[in-house]
């Protein structure tokens, strides 16, 4: 929630200073407009990764690291096991139905 906040106060802001500069004055500079985009893009990949909770599943997994195994697997196999158990089920299902 507080990076929705944050967000909000980064757009917020970022409407103020474009309004002040474009009516009283000439445009801003493409430095201080990429100073802008920088920050709010900063700012949405804050929210992004609070909202989507990445950080937490990250130190979730760190925390428990020794309960994991990664194995390498044979896509391939993994195709042809999942195909010939979908036969199985269908082949089943007709017998059921007959």
């Amino acid at each position: 929630m507080a990076a929705g906040w944050l967000l909000v106060f980064s757009l917020t802001l970022f409407q103020s200073l474009v309004m002040n500069h474009s009516s009283g004055g000439p445009f801003p500079s493409p430095p201080t407009i990429k100073s802008w985009v920088d920050k709010m893009q900063e700012d949405l990949v804050t929210l992004a990764r609070t909202a989507s909770g990445v950080d937490q599943l990250a130190a979730i997994y760190l925390k428990n690291r020794d309960l994991y195994t990664v194995e390498a697997n044979n896509p391939r196999q993994l195709v042809e096991i999942a195909a010939r158990d979908i036969e199985k089920l269908l082949s089943n299902r007709s017998k059921a139905l007959v």
